[in-house]
């Protein structure tokens, strides 16, 4: 029997409603006319049985000590609410597995950036300035409203409260421990509860757990690969470059306007160096790529990336001395198993498999990094038949610390854009670009140390970036919810191939294929086929018609994204 003696206060359970509905209003559906409306009602109700339910609980502990729960209750609801609005108006993209990930896995230099470029900022003010008055209305109404019984007491409100509370709490049946049977429960039953963010959160976070069973899965991967390996390259050495959040349309080694890559761009004029025209990536975010690429399973294939070797151990396991060097994570970074996007490198029974050798620090500027390689060279590499990954920081935001002052050859008056950009955005604009000029540097200068030897150079992104191309909007979003335009600046990225004089004297064939292949459509979950060709490696991964460079290869009519979405 529910206690109707008791009595809750209707303001404080609507405060609890609105600022559960707020990141609502801003998640809403428009596909459809009906959508939008459906939403707003199913959430209403279902948030006002929710506060409703939490009010007369704590209604039982008594006056005083209600008061101090709500407060505790309040704030932790409201941490909620401001951390999602404030996500989906500066990003579009709200509380999920990969805002967890991001969340549990970020090091200390990026939250210090993303602090001062993002919370201390206009849109962050105007938000708490709005939770501000919701709280001091709550205060103001709280102290003036008369209690409500908990239950109505006349038959016919009792009556439709009951029903609708449970119509509520039968939703619960879709928060199940299986991410796709919730999915296609909800589906079946045609439960409005999908547009729900509790529901979306708990999807996320059943999603999340689902990361730390594929670490698992590709440790299991490494450990139980027996093949014998072969490779015919038995010289040469490949330096894979992975760069960070690098817009092509932002650079003029293709339809950039503005002079970002005057080294590179010389090199592929004195023909050394090939510039891939389209090269895009499976996903806009560093973890999932970086899954994606180091896989010989590919986006849409039967299997998972985590059921199959890693190539960096296929390659050790040929022969090759592997080395990755981070500009992101290293150091204490690294201690942690699940850390910033790539610490599943660190997995007990993964690390120890795919590199010989990696850095223990990190730098504030990208070239401090090659220096510091430079200086450790004698060490680390082997006399010959090394492979070695460098990670760049990029033009990983904030843009304005991805670079020297020398560099700074971009003004805020330089950027000429058809959008109404303020002052700060247009210098938003132009640190992306001196931070891409200084990319520029960075990735010559590692082309240098290795032109003269037997070397083969790799050069592409791990993903874009959007900066105010043909919106405002600055960052990268939810690509399964957001503008399919976003897909182009925020998946577009450079691909380049250097050949040294050397190398190409030894492999003419080999540089003839790259030559044909620049123009031919190619996503980067494929990787590791174009470096198995190049290197001759004789496993059962590898497949000629998935790599660019191969006379086998069969472009895909639609290059099909980790989010589901089809590029083409």
């Amino acid at each position: 029997m529910t206690n109707t003696s008791k009595k809750i206060n209707p303001v404080v359970c609507a405060t609890y409603v609105v600022l559960l509905m707020m990141p609502e209003m801003f998640m809403l559906n428009t596909h459809t006319w009906w959508d939008a409306p459906v939403a707003t009602l199913f959430n209403i109700l279902y948030y006002g049985v929710f506060s409703w339910a939490l009010c007369a609980l704590v209604s039982l502990t008594g006056p005083k000590t209600e008061r101090t729960i709500h407060t505790m209750l309040q704030s932790v609801v409201a941490a909620y609410s401001i951390s999602n609005v404030f996500m989906l108006i500066m990003f579009n993209r709200h509380w999920d597995a990969y805002s967890w990930q991001f969340l549990c896995e970020t090091n200390g230099r990026e939250s210090s950036e993303f602090f001062s470029t993002y919370i201390l900022s206009l849109p962050t003010l105007g938000i708490l300035s709005a939770y501000i008055l919701l709280f001091a209305a709550e205060i103001w109404l709280g102290r003036r409203a008369m209690r409500w019984r908990i239950f109505p007491s006349h038959r016919i409100p009792a009556v439709a409260f009951t029903v609708l509370c449970i119509v509520m709490i039968g939703q619960t049946v879709f928060f199940g421990p299986d991410v796709e049977a919730n999915y296609d429960r909800v589906a079946r039953f045609k439960s409005p509860i999908k547009r729900n963010a509790m529901w979306n959160i708990w999807q996320s976070t059943l999603t999340y757990m689902g990361f730390r069973d594929e670490f698992s899965r590709c440790a299991c991967s490494l450990q139980e690969y027996k093949e014998k390996v072969t490779c015919s390259e038995k010289e040469a050495d490949f330096v894979l470059i992975v760069g960070e959040s690098f817009n092509r349309h932002m650079s003029n080694l293709y339809d950039g306007t503005y002079d970002t890559n005057p080294r590179l761009k010389a090199r592929a004029n004195q023909g050394g160096l090939f510039v891939f025209n389209d090269v895009v990536a499976s996903d806009n975010g560093t973890t999932q790529n970086f899954k994606q690429f180091l896989s010989p399973v590919a986006v849409g294939d039967s299997s998972s990336w985590c059921d199959a070797p890693l190539f960096p151990f296929i390659l050790r396991r040929c022969g090759y001395n592997v080395v990755f060097y981070s500009n992101q994570y290293a150091g204490m970074e690294m201690d942690k198993e699940f850390n910033a996007s790539m610490g599943f490198f660190n997995a007990p029974g993964i690390g120890p498999y795919i590199f010989d050798h990696h850095n223990t620090r990190t730098f504030d500027y990208d070239m401090q990094l090659i220096d510091d390689y430079c200086k450790n060279r004698n060490n680390i590499e082997a006399a010959r038949r090394n492979f070695i990954i460098f990670h760049l920081y990029g033009q990983h935001a904030a843009y304005g610390e991805r670079h020297p002052a020398e560099f700074a050859k971009f003004k805020p008056c330089d950027i000429k854009n058809r959008l109404p950009l303020s002052k700060e955005q247009r210098g938003v604009v132009a640190d992306y670009l001196n931070a891409t000029l200084y990319n520029d540097f960075v990735v010559d200068s590692i082309i240098s140390m290795f032109s003269n030897r037997n070397a083969i150079v790799m050069y592409f992104s791990d993903h874009g970036e959007e900066v105010y191309n043909y919106r405002l909007q600055q960052g990268r979003t939810d690509l399964k919810t957001d503008d399919t335009r976003a897909i182009r600046y925020q998946l577009d990225i450079p691909f380049l191939i250097y050949v040294s004089p050397l190398y190409a004297a030894r492999h003419p064939q080999e540089v003839e294929r790259i030559r044909k292949s620049v123009n031919r459509p190619f996503m980067t979950d494929n990787l590791p086929q174009v470096i198995f060709d190049l290197l001759g490696v004789h496993t059962r991964y590898y497949k000629p018609s998935r790599s660019v460079i191969n006379e086998k290869y069969h472009p895909q009519k639609q290059r099909k994204l980790q989010v589901g979405k089809l590029y083409d």
